[in-house]
């Protein structure tokens, strides 16, 4: 058996991220008692976050012991250098998950030479599996999804997502404040913050129509903007540039809508 066959992985990749997010929910369901501060009051992290990082960490290491692991509760990365390289979020919206908010996932990317390959996020308190592989669409539920087709940011329902202060979560301040202030004073559209990648996913299923952020690390974003990028959207950085790992700031929109929000950068006189 070809255990790095697409399907394989696949197979593997889904029944790991399920898995692992059915052990979050048991956490979930009977109270979240020990919750750290990390870099900021934002960034939480749980019992949980780490017995579902070991718990994801560990199926990979015995299935695929020469693949590079990269989870957001391991201070390294694990066998650096490999062709394949997973990359986890095991509970973002951590502050959610640790104050009885049901809305949280579970997030893995599989990188390939240095490209989003597979990518899975999963809600497990909807057991909705959001999931792509490169060149070959975006899925919820085995179902193929799309990016709506909103035209007008006045009527746009978006998510912005803004850090105030750089530093391990935020970057571009300024011209984030910029976007802010335009959005909310020179626009009729609707704001919603999810505090979880989520959001993104549900742009790539069409229930919202934009996605903004300044505050996010590869964790959080690689699974999720390859779904974006499946389902039809333009993923860019702040500047309009395509997103390429590591950026924090990103805008997600379809075709149409992004230049929209893109214009929000620009200081109105």
């Amino acid at each position: 058996m070809d255990i790095h066959s697409t399907k394989n992985m696949q197979e593997f990749l889904k029944q790991t991220i399920q898995e692992a997010g059915a052990i979050a929910k048991g956490y979930f369901d009977n109270g979240v008692t020990h919750i750290k501060t990390k870099s900021t009051i934002g960034d939480l992290v749980t019992e949980a976050d780490v017995a579902v990082s070991d718990f994801i960490v560990n199926k990979i290491k015995e299935a695929y012991p020469d693949h590079t692991i990269f989870s957001e509760e391991v201070g390294e990365k694990i066998n650096e250098g490999q062709e394949y390289e997973w990359v986890i979020d095991p509970i973002d919206g951590t502050r959610n998950f640790a104050n009885g908010i049901p809305f949280w996932c579970t997030i893995i990317a599989v990188v390939k030479n240095g490209e989003t390959w597979l990518g899975a996020v999963y809600n497990a308190i909807s057991g909705d599996l959001f999931f792509a592989e490169k060149g070959k669409g975006a899925f919820l539920n085995d179902i193929k999804i799309l990016v709506n087709n909103t035209q007008s940011i006045d009527q746009a329902f978006g998510i912005m997502a803004k850090a105030n202060k750089a530093g391990t979560y935020g970057d571009h301040i300024e011209r984030f404040r910029v976007f802010a202030v335009n959005l909310t004073t020179n626009t009729d559209s609707w704001v919603c913050n999810y505090a979880t990648m989520l959001a993104l996913c549900h742009v790539s299923s069409g229930g919202m129509d934009f996605f903004v952020s300044n505050a996010g690390l590869d964790w959080d974003y690689l699974a999720p903007v390859l779904i974006a990028q499946e389902a039809g959207a333009v993923a860019t950085n702040g500047y309009g540039e395509p997103w390429t790992r590591g950026r924090q700031d990103i805008v997600v929109a379809n075709t149409d809508l992004h230049p929209k929000v893109m214009q929000l950068f620009e200081t109105y006189t």
